[in-house]
């Protein structure tokens, strides 16, 4: 048994010399276009970061020519400890980059306020997302990412996008990479929806024991031993969610870190995790999050109508809203972490003032046509 395991990891260390080869080949080909990481702080995201970073590290500086990205995602709901150390391994990133001269630069994408998660919930009643309207991904995700990989292509007319995605990591990665690569001798391949972008995954062949093997036993080039990261998929029992850059990347509450406030899933088992390891705030979170799952499926808390007029399930009322709100900032004070931003609470009260003039509207039409409307009016207190 331990000859295997030390066959094994020859194998595995063997492996790993010749993707980090590739990846100095591609590095220094005559093609100058950048390269954009993506970075979730995973461990996938986490081995391919560290692998361009030595191999960058190692090249001499007049032939550090191509310039990199390094792409992370902030949807403004991840759970608090996932957060904060995206942000420090960030900041640790840039730093030593720009100690040891590297052309890398970091990038921390957010949805705008009106995609924002809490202003199309509360403010502007959508559902909850489930598996058959998942609204979240698209305006979390996917538009701040490529609003970013556009924006370069736009500077460069190019871009080759690097993923830590691999084959072995879910059946629906494997047909992801499928998707991208038609042939398997291919390293790069056109992107499925960006023009003019280029898919990279140097280390989509890899085991997930060879991933921990190498994040264990490689010190980290910028600082620290990688111990933080495996505590945290200790705790959780989990992995991380990638950046998503299309819409055929799963929901990330199941088996990932992904939303506290996930709803696609049946249950968050990442967040379940969290609260037995000991982070007993969470708890709240976790009950946050199963109840707006059960008000979902609630048809007395939609109105009856669509947001354009169309017979049918519509938003949440706007008595629903004001009573999630409610909840939120409760729970937010008992957290103690910011949940939602004043930002976003000043925005979801022009929204209901919107709202509420226009169930007004449609009152002073029906009793004008001699047709009596017995709904109460809503009023926006919410402590604001």
């Amino acid at each position: 048994m331990r000859v295997r395991s030390r066959k094994l990891i020859v194998m595995g260390l063997n492996n790993l010399k010749k993707i980090a080869v590739n990846i100095k080949r591609h590095y220094l080909s005559p093609d100058e276009r950048p390269w954009v990481i993506g970075f979730s702080g995973g461990k996938d995201s986490t081995c391919l970061l560290q692998m361009v970073f030595q191999v960058l590290a190692n090249i001499p500086p007049k032939k550090r020519k191509r310039f990199v990205y390094v792409l992370s995602s902030d949807t403004l709901l991840e759970p608090p400890n996932i957060s904060k150390y995206l942000y420090k391994t960030v900041a640790q990133i840039e730093k030593s980059a720009h100690s040891l001269n590297l052309p890398i630069q970091t990038e921390v994408v957010k949805p705008t306020l009106n995609d924002a998660f809490f202003i199309r919930l509360i403010g502007y009643g959508y559902p909850a997302p489930n598996k058959w309207f998942r609204w979240c991904t698209d305006r979390l995700k996917i538009r701040p990412a490529n609003r970013f990989i556009k924006s370069k292509i736009s500077l460069h007319g190019s871009v080759i996008l690097l993923l830590g995605s691999r084959r072995a990591e879910s059946p629906e990665r494997a047909k992801s990479i499928k998707k991208h690569y038609k042939d398997d001798a291919e390293d790069f391949s056109p992107h499925t929806s960006l023009a003019n972008a280029y898919v990279f995954s140097p280390i989509k062949d890899m085991k997930t024991d060879e991933i921990w093997t190498y994040l264990l036993q490689t010190p980290c080039p910028w600082g620290g031993d990688n111990s933080e990261l495996v505590a945290m998929y200790k705790d959780a029992n989990s992995g991380e969610c990638p950046l998503v850059v299309d819409d055929s990347t799963p929901p990330c509450g199941n088996s990932r870190f992904g939303c506290w406030v996930c709803t696609v899933v049946e249950r968050d088992r990442s967040m379940e995790g969290f609260v037995e390891a000991g982070y007993e705030n969470y708890e709240y979170l976790l009950e946050f999050r199963n109840w707006l799952h059960e008000l979902r499926d609630n048809e007395q808390m939609r109105e009856k109508k669509k947001r354009n007029g169309a017979d049918g399930l519509g938003p949440f009322r706007l008595e629903v809203r004001r009573e999630i709100l409610n909840r939120l900032l409760n729970i937010q004070k008992l957290v103690g972490e910011e949940l939602i931003s004043n930002r976003e609470i000043g925005e979801i009260k022009k929204i209901w003032i919107s709202d509420n003039l226009s169930i007004l509207r449609r009152v002073s039409l029906k009793n004008d046509s001699g047709m009596e409307e017995t709904r109460d009016n809503i009023t926006f207190s919410c402590g604001m």
